[in-house]
């Protein structure tokens, strides 16, 4: 039973995986998905992945302005950086690869790793926001359909709610002030030294939202974030070509919000099952067949799988880093908060 509680994001992952499977491949017709690869131009990719090079460039710009312009942290250890957290995202499970980079970055930069994990997540927020613009743009320009404007609503209230929350906590920072009034309390006064430790991690963490209060550090993060799922829009309309498929540009908008938004879904590695089905109802807009978009999702995928993973390899090897040393490194992140939790829970006692 323990193993199981211990192993329960990685149990829920692989049964979402596991349900969206069994959507995609039923009445898939297994001939047509083969010959949808003999069809496909593989030259596009001499322009696909260069530009989608140039997009996680823009990424590693976005998160260094994230971190207020931090002068030790250069563009291309964020560049670097980012795309190894992703790799390791798409290849274990929990995030992992934020872990990491979170753990990584502040040792380097010698700052908080909550700190740093709070850029991260602001850094997911804006992410979003920006996933929904393209989304409202593409619904307003073409298609206006119910389940599509639900999907939409739902993202607004997600990540335009999360920002707006997240100022306003770092705005209005009461952090001290409410732990302090807690431990004020004659019932809950044993817990003081507990709402310190819990106040001082919090606080920690808020730290990464400095950019908020940084209206061009905020502007320029959020101005390339734009910029990247822009040209990313732009390949996957070059890679909708390569398939033979002459539709307009809109289709590139519903494509990169659909699978945007399903890597929010837990999954196993790499987002099987919710990647490639997010692929099946941005294509059925089109009336393009699950068979067709799921060839067009595979593509897609390993070919951006194997760039991120390519990249991580050059970094590894001229960092002289191991995989042994990466597994290291999230283990004793995920040791060091254990034993925090712990002696947390020691002090309260």
């Amino acid at each position: 039973m323990n193993k199981i509680i211990q192993h329960k994001e990685k149990i829920i992952g692989l049964v979402i995986t596991l349900i969206f499977l069994v959507l995609i491949c039923w009445n898939l017709d297994f001939k047509q998905l083969i010959a949808t690869f003999k069809v496909f131009d593989y030259k596009v990719l001499i322009i696909f992945v260069p530009l989608y090079i140039v997009s996680l460039y823009l990424r590693g710009i976005r998160w260094k302005y994230l971190l207020c312009d931090n002068k030790k942290l250069t563009v291309k250890e964020a560049f670097f950086a980012f795309t190894t957290g992703n790799t390791l995202n798409s290849y274990l499970p929990a995030r992992a690869g934020d872990i990491w980079r979170a753990f990584h970055i502040g040792k380097k930069l010698e700052e908080s790793k909550m700190k740093i994990l709070g850029s991260i997540i602001l850094e997911r927020i804006i992410d979003g926001v920006s996933v929904l613009l393209i989304l409202a743009f593409a619904v307003l320009t073409y298609f206006k359909h119910p389940w599509v404007l639900n999907i939409t609503y739902i993202a607004s209230a997600l990540f335009v709610g999360s920002l707006v929350m997240f100022f306003l906590i770092f705005k209005f920072n009461k952090t001290d002030w409410l732990f302090d009034k807690l431990g004020k309390i004659n019932a809950l006064s044993k817990f003081k030294p507990l709402f310190a430790k819990i106040s001082g991690v919090i606080n920690r963490f808020m730290e990464g939202f400095q950019a908020l209060n940084k209206p061009k550090c905020f502007l320029i993060a959020f101005a390339t974030s734009c910029l990247a799922w822009c040209i990313e829009c732009c390949i996957t309309y070059v890679l909708i070509l390569g398939f033979g498929q002459h539709y307009g540009f809109s289709i590139g908008f519903f494509i990169i919000s659909f699978i945007a938004l399903s890597t929010i879904i837990p999954s196993s590695s790499v987002f099987v099952g919710p990647y490639q089905y997010a692929y099946i109802l941005a294509l059925g807009i089109y009336h393009i067949d699950k068979s067709n978009a799921l060839g067009v999702a595979f593509i897609h995928q390993i070919t951006i799988m194997l760039i991120i993973t390519v990249i991580s390899m050059i970094y590894f090897l001229f960092t002289n880093t191991k995989i042994q040393d990466i597994k290291e490194e999230i283990e004793e992140e995920i040791t060091d908060t254990q034993f925090e939790a712990a002696d947390a829970n020691h002090t309260q006692s």
